[in-house]
């Protein structure tokens, strides 16, 4: 009577095939990762974070906007035409930004001068329906609700080598879109209590993904604008500057502008 071969050793714990790691290596996503959304970039991005794998989170709003790649020092040009749904291209927003004195190569180092070219654009495409604003203090409940009931937000900060928030002292200075915002459990009323339950999508000019990060890092880094690269003081190209510089009450340190109604 023949015997069964014995069966196979139980693979290591670091070789189990898992959702999250059937995505890292093939790039593909498992039924059961992140199964409460349809949302494909919102389920790779959750399963990239490790956010949210198995488990609806306990509030959620995101609004898709279709990514745009920047050309040349142009990141707060992209963000807005993003924003504008690629309505006004980037091309188009570049060359009113220079014409109105806001920019020399795309660079926008200033808030005021982004809602005074955001103002015009509105105005050109008759964006009647939607309102911004100037605002500060970016981890706040407010500014929390706001996301949640559908507002927008176009932010500078310190991108590092894989363009999430860093502290740089505003060296390497990035505008982003926010886009949605995602609470992992229940804050019970109380929203800053835990940095790590709040997550923001995102999506800037130099990555076709959506990002995802924590709120508290990306209001950190926004925090932290001090300052330009002193390289481009030195790179031959001339910048328009604000008074007092990025960090200063007319550059981009905590700063930042909300729309809604997009």
């Amino acid at each position: 009577m023949g015997t069964n071969p014995p069966l196979p050793p139980p693979l290591p714990a670091d070789n189990a095939i898992t959702p999250l790691k059937l995505y890292q290596t093939q790039n593909s996503l498992s039924d059961y990762t992140c199964p409460w959304t349809t949302e494909l970039e919102l389920r790779e991005a959750c399963a990239k974070n490790n956010i949210c794998l198995y488990k609806a989170p306990h509030q959620l709003k995101y609004k898709n906007f279709e990514s745009i790649i920047q050309v040349g020092p142009t990141c707060g040009i992209v963000a807005l035409s993003m924003l504008l749904n690629g309505e006004v291209s980037p091309n188009e927003l570049l060359k009113i930004a220079i014409a109105e004195g806001y920019s020399n190569n795309g660079e926008m180092f200033s808030c005021q001068n982004m809602v005074q070219l955001v103002e015009k654009v509105f105005n050109l495409v008759k964006k009647n329906n939607a309102s911004f604003q100037l605002r500060r203090g970016l981890y706040s409940k407010e500014i929390i609700l706001e996301l949640l009931n559908g507002a927008t937000l176009l932010v500078a900060y310190d991108a590092d080598c894989n363009h999430s928030p860093c502290l740089r002292n505003g060296h390497t200075a990035h505008w982003a879109i926010v886009c949605g915002i995602l609470i992992i459990d229940d804050p019970n009323g109380n929203y800053l209590s835990d940095p790590n339950n709040i997550y923001i999508c995102c999506r800037h000019g130099k990555s076709k993904y959506l990002a995802m990060w924590r709120l508290a890092d990306l209001d950190s880094s926004n925090k932290n604008l001090n300052d330009i690269n002193p390289k481009k003081k030195e790179d031959g190209l001339l910048y328009i500057l604000p008074e007092g510089g990025i960090g200063g009450k007319n550059g981009l340190k905590d700063q930042f502008v909300m729309f809604k109604g997009l």
